[in-house]
């Protein structure tokens, strides 16, 4: 089996897409939010829709990319 066949789905991702900067991101989001609007309730909801964007883009969409290239 040829070892360039199997790309990682991170080796195709720009650096600014990368796990660390997305949870980075996230967090720094959520600190911030914390800090302009002093609302948990807010930063609540943030911190939910983060916890979506990160099961979606560091969870499901590498096992799908993996899923995808396992089948080639």
């Amino acid at each position: 089996m040829d070892t360039n066949s199997k790309n990682s789905y991170w080796d195709s991702k720009p650096y600014w897409c990368q796990p660390w900067s997305i949870i980075g991101f996230g967090i720094l989001v959520l600190v911030f939010s914390l800090k302009l609007f002093n609302n948990i309730i807010i930063t609540s909801i943030l911190g939910f829709l983060i916890i979506i964007w990160w099961i979606l883009f560091l969870i499901l969409a590498p096992n799908s990319y993996q899923e995808i290239n396992d089948k080639k």
